[in-house]
């Protein structure tokens, strides 16, 4: 995955109150997880943690993933600032590099239609998981291609629907999986609403 757009916008990701917004909602989802501090868990496509920071109070430890440099500078800084300490951060490619931790809680926010193979990143995911272990993705539902601006870079898929995304996971040796709407983006270039679903799956034990 490309990552020049996301080091370049990096510095004023946060000042979007749209994405605040978006990401208040899904870390909201996320939390009516079973979490506890005794679990371990990742974010992937952590951005500038503004997902991230909200669910690391939940669990015992976060380690925060991303490919692009510029994000996870923003999100050093803020975790200096803020005197985070269960929280790292990677910058890492799950499809290309090596990493073989494993989690109780693996999630990520708004960055599966990035990934070209969101197949192969969902195997990924359940290899990552302990048994018994939880995924949550936040994503858009398919959308018509224009929830983003037509110069895009990095846009692989315009949106997804859950029950594809069930099928690959269930292959992938998920179960209890589900999903809900949790927040509608509006954009007011086009006056339209774009759903963002959170679906969420346990690895069986």
């Amino acid at each position: 995955m490309g990552t020049e757009r996301f080091d370049r916008a990096a510095a004023d990701w946060d000042s979007k109150s749209r994405r605040v917004r978006l990401a208040g909602k899904i870390s909201s989802a996320i939390a009516e997880l079973p979490l506890s501090t005794e679990m371990s868990a990742m974010e992937y496509g952590c951005g500038t943690g503004l997902v991230g920071m909200a669910v690391a109070p939940l669990v015992g430890q976060l380690i925060a993933i991303d490919s692009s440099s510029g994000m996870l500078e923003v999100l050093e800084q803020k975790i200096a600032a803020e005197k985070i300490a269960n929280m790292e951060t990677l910058c890492c490619d799950l499809l290309a590099d090596k990493y073989n931790r494993q989690h109780n809680l693996i999630f990520c926010s708004m960055t599966l239609h990035h990934i070209r193979d969101s197949g192969a990143l969902l195997q990924r995911f359940a290899e990552l998981l302990l048994p018994g272990g939880y995924l949550a993705i936040a994503d858009l539902f398919t959308e018509d291609g224009s929830f983003h601006k037509a110069d895009a870079e990095g846009i692989h898929h315009h949106g997804f629907d859950p029950e594809e995304l069930k099928s690959s996971l269930e292959a992938c040796g998920m179960e209890a999986i589900s999903h809900r709407t949790v927040h509608s983006i509006v954009k007011e270039e086009n006056s339209r609403e774009y759903p963002v679903f959170l679906l969420t799956a346990r690895k069986r034990s």
